[in-house]
């Protein structure tokens, strides 16, 4: 059984092209979820083997979904397009991965993470 990629993310185009980057990658992709609660259900659903999480998910942020990935020891990282977020400092084993960077940054992350 392969491991998806949890993917959350709340805009749809960000969405979409990390979706076509993972799948092209040759990863599986459990998403993309838009809310807190639903990367928190996804989760509980399946353990995925890592997660891509916007910090900053319209009005909230993935603060409590690193904290349970955390207690899982799943690796993830973080993309936006800026680092001012207090969910960096209370996780600081997660890459940084900055929006404008995903094409050249995500998948060696990603992959770095995972082997």
């Amino acid at each position: 059984m392969v491991r998806p990629i949890l993917l959350v993310e709340d805009d749809p185009a960000v969405a979409a092209f990390i979706c076509d980057m993972l799948e092209g990658a040759d990863y599986v992709v459990d998403g993309p979820y838009a809310t807190l609660s639903d990367g928190v259900a996804a989760l509980a659903r399946s353990m995925p083997a890592a997660a891509v999480l916007d910090i900053r998910l319209g009005r909230g942020d993935v603060d409590l979904l690193a904290d349970d990935l955390d207690l899982y020891d799943i690796p993830y990282l973080f993309c936006a397009g800026a680092f001012d977020h207090p969910a960096v400092a209370k996780h600081p084993q997660a890459p940084l991965v900055s929006k404008p960077a995903l094409g050249l940054r995500l998948i060696p992350t990603l992959r770095s993470m995972l082997h």
